[in-house]
């Protein structure tokens, strides 16, 4: 049977013979070392060795296919000879070691529901149930097995705590070891073993499955049988049928495609979970094990129901921690980490689609199942549909245009028309309001900018404001700029601190960034109640502050990092308490480095001085007349930075 089975399977379309033959030695190799020292050193029924080592020819079975289940086989024959085991003990023993091997490999092939099925990856929730099941059977039929020859031999019944420890230890060590060697090959780019697929089977795969199910009915009648009345000749016939029809079933054609992978594996947020997950069950289990071993005690000879209430205790204390670590990881994906990566991998594909940006509609239709979400996850996607449909009308202006000059013309005018909409640009913004007055302009050196800035009212007792500077120019930098003034508004609307704001948004533009584009920004928070102003710099240019009856002077604070720049940063943020008459401008550093034609800075002085000269004109008359000497200072010359400036006075 192991002849035609290997036969069956043999044609490997990604794969050499030669790289097979590597595989096999390899995998006999390792199983070999493992078992040649478990043989000397840890004696046990030498048919299903326990402990570590029991993982690895499912999982080598798994990967490689027929060869890693012929290599593990056949290194532990080498090593049950060497020990010295008796020829009928080792035969057994490999045709036992090969289907162990053999079994977990067919069934992910021929045990799936959707159209097409993919090589063994635990990157999904349900890829890992499906593993768990398929472990699961596997040492149960294998463990079976193990009883059905022992009891056949006198050694012990098929139905007793002898057979379930061989189920457990398979089991256990399947999920804890086996799992973690699964993930690490993907993310090593280790190459799985590709099957053979039978498009037009001479044999319906259904009939396969219907004597898996004979199978199971005869096994489950024997063992109900065997467990109230003494063996006979009827159940080990009953025994012999269902292996037989067992082994009969691994004969299935797999008709199902493989899925290619197109692209250089990256561990997902999913498989890290599992690895967290799966690790922390083995600290348990481990933990576990230590605390049976010193406290469960046996009689003389007890050894086996030793180890059989050790490993008891183990699996019912993994068995609560799996089943509860897969719900919640089953939770965790279906509302975290697929709908971040689902954005992120449309962010970083939208933006890095530069010649064909014709997919808005499967963009937004993407988007669309995260958009109701109350969450984080919910907001981000809606923000980025908005701008999809904004710069749709972009595309459509930018197919009527008959030359390359006017379609980048009329790109340029598109683009720099939604970013201008982005911005209140409606003085004075709030004219029912009288304890605040608030002005702003902003300059970009080319079409579109990096910089922007943004004030809105939280409630009818806060108002946010917002400047930042994003790096680099152009496109990219307003696409970026679009996304930061997006996320920064969406998430003080939720009613964060200025510091949970930065915080929250660093970590969401850092996601997917492959470009290393990084933003500038500062933000305040005003209490228009009591004019207490708390703001959070992020790396932007110290703002210019004014207590009434006073010189403008720079508002001190440590600034932090710079959004976007490094994952996981804590921002903090500081309080001032605003009177009557203070006022507050924000700037960006267009405005200091501006250049004139001998290659001088602007500066921060000429800035504070002129702001002194005018401070006690109006907002408008302020900014104007910064703008007024940034041009004069530059005579003409070209503007290399955007020039952005908010200012606002507290009336209260």
């Amino acid at each position: 049977m192991i002849k035609e089975l290997v036969k069956m399977e043999m044609n490997d379309s990604t794969s050499s013979i030669k790289s097979n033959v590597v595989r096999l030695f390899i995998c006999s190799a390792v199983i070999f070392i493992i078992e040649f020292v478990s043989n000397i050193f840890i004696p046990v029924i030498p048919v299903l060795e326990l402990g570590p080592g029991s993982a690895l020819p499912p999982t080598l079975g798994l990967m490689f296919g027929p060869w890693g289940a012929v290599g593990a086989a056949l290194g532990n024959l080498t090593s049950n000879i060497l020990a010295g085991y008796p020829p009928e003990i080792y035969i057994i023993t490999f045709f036992i070691q090969f289907f162990y091997g053999y079994i977990p490999y067919k069934l992910w092939y021929t045990l799936d529901i959707g159209e097409k099925i993919s090589s063994p990856r635990l990157d999904t929730v349900k890829n890992l149930i499906k593993f768990v099941v398929i472990m699961f059977i596997n040492a149960i039929v294998m463990a079976g097995l193990l009883g059905f020859l022992m009891d056949a031999t006198g050694l012990y019944d098929l139905v007793s705590l002898t057979t379930l420890i061989y189920a457990v230890n398979n089991f256990d060590f399947s999920i804890m070891l086996g799992s973690l060697i699964v993930i690490g090959a993907n993310l090593y780019g280790i190459r799985m073993y590709k099957p053979k697929i039978v498009k037009k089977p001479s044999v319906s795969p259904k009939i396969f499955d219907l004597i898996a199910i004979i199978a199971i009915i005869i096994a489950v009648a024997n063992a109900v049988y065997s467990t109230f009345s003494e063996p006979d000749i009827w159940a080990f016939t009953a025994g012999a049928i269902s292996y037989s029809l067992i082994f009969l079933y691994f004969l299935k054609p797999i008709t199902k495609e493989v899925k290619e992978k197109t692209s250089k594996i990256k561990i997902s947020l999913t498989e890290k979970l599992i690895v967290i997950f799966i690790i922390t069950g083995a600290i348990i289990a481990i933990v576990t094990g230590i605390r049976s071993i010193l406290t469960i005690t046996g009689g003389e000879g007890a050894e086996i129901q030793f180890w059989e209430s050790v490993y008891l205790n183990i699996t019912i204390i993994l068995t609560i921690f799996y089943v509860s670590s897969i719900g919640f990881l089953w939770y965790i994906e279906k509302n975290i980490t697929t709908p971040i990566e689902s954005i992120s991998d449309i962010v970083k594909n939208y933006v890095g689609d530069s010649e064909d940006i014709s997919n808005s509609s499967d963009i937004i239709a993407k988007c669309e199942q995260y958009v109701t979400k109350e969450s984080e996850v919910g907001i981000l996607a809606n923000s980025f549909q908005k701008m999809v449909r904004d710069l749709e009308i972009y595309v459509k202006n930018l197919k009527q245009v008959t030359t390359e000059k006017e379609r980048i013309n009329t790109e340029l005018n598109v683009a720099r028309k939604i970013q201008e909409d982005m911005l209140p640009r409606k003085f004075p913004p709030f004219p029912e309001r009288n304890e605040f007055d608030i002005y702003a302009l902003a300059m970009p050196a080319k079409e579109v900018g990096g910089d922007f800035y943004d004030f809105f009212l939280i409630d009818d007792n806060h108002l946010a404001m917002v400047i930042a500077d994003v790096s680099g120019k152009g496109v990219p930098a307003a696409l970026f700029m679009v996304v930061t003034k997006t996320l920064i508004k969406n998430q003080a609307q939720l009613g964060k601190s200025a510091a949970e704001v930065f915080t929250t948004v660093n970590n969401q533009l850092y996601e997917g960034n492959d470009e290393n584009m990084f933003v500038t920004a500062f933000m305040g928070i005003l209490e228009i109640g009591t004019g207490i102003f708390t703001y959070v710099n992020a790396g932007h240019n110290p703002p210019l502050l004014k207590y009434a009856n006073q010189d403008y002077d720079w508002l001190k604070a440590k600034p932090g990092f710079v959004l976007a720049g490094m994952e996981n940063m804590e921002y903090h943020q500081n309080e001032i308490t605003l009177k009557t008459g203070d006022k507050i401008c924000l700037y960006t550093d267009g405005v200091t480095e501006a250049t004139n034609n001998n290659d001088e800075l602007f500066g921060e002085s000429r800035l504070l001085e002129i702001m002194n000269n005018k401070k006690d004109s109006s907002l408008t008359e302020q900014l104007s007349q910064v703008k007024k000497e940034v041009d004069i200072f530059m005579s003409g010359g070209e503007q290399f930075d955007d020039i952005t400036m908010l200012i606002m006075e507290y009336r209260k």
